[in-house]
């Protein structure tokens, strides 16, 4: 009976044992922290402006001329409407740009572009009544009329690569202009729709 009772013994001091050493370990503890960086930056760089070139204008009252710059990379300008009761313009030089603006985000996608703040000619006799657009895929107008026409799409091609914007216009002409830089601006948005 001894031998029974010293194996019952070691067994229940192995148990005792084994509990107080689980019971007083000391326990490390990491946080890990899950995270996500987002990036949804679009970036504009203007490139050139609308040049029309230098013109010669005489203005007779009746005519309607309108001078016209190209957004298809050819650069020009042509002379539409009437002169047929005198009017003359007469390119001086050629346009030297038609105006564009780069736009880039991270992925291909759509985004809206919009003009705003348009300040027109400050002389009475020319008026930037229409602003057209093209890109790779689309084109629009971003000025009709003389007042911005909302948002149009845009669609990037390639992520983190230049979607150039080319943008050509109209000018009307209703009076004889003084001999001058004449300047008309605004800005051109770009937005996720």
């Amino acid at each position: 009976m001894k031998s029974t009772s010293t194996k019952v013994l070691a067994f229940a001091s192995a148990l005792a044992i084994g509990a107080a050493l689980s019971g007083t370990a000391q326990a490390q503890v990491e946080s890990v922290t899950a995270q996500l960086i987002t990036s949804s930056a679009i970036t504009s760089t203007y490139v050139s402006d609308l040049d029309f070139g230098e013109y010669l204008i005489q203005f007779t009252a009746g005519d309607t001329p309108v001078l016209t710059l190209t957004n298809d990379g050819s650069v020009a300008v042509n002379q539409t409407g009437s002169v047929a009761n005198g009017s003359q313009v007469v390119q001086i030089t050629a346009p030297a740009t038609e105006g564009v603006v780069n736009v880039q985000i991270p992925a291909p996608g759509l985004l809206d572009v919009t003009a705003s703040n348009f300040v027109d000619f400050a002389d009475g006799g020319l008026a930037l009544d229409d602003v057209s657009y093209r890109t790779a895929t689309q084109n629009g107008a971003l000025i009709t009329a003389g007042v911005a026409t909302g948002a149009q799409t845009v669609t990037v091609l390639a992520g983190s690569t230049d979607e150039a914007v080319t943008m050509g216009g109209n000018i009307n002409v209703t009076a004889t202009p003084a001999d001058a830089t004449h300047s008309a601006t605004f800005d051109v948005t770009f937005t996720y729709p």
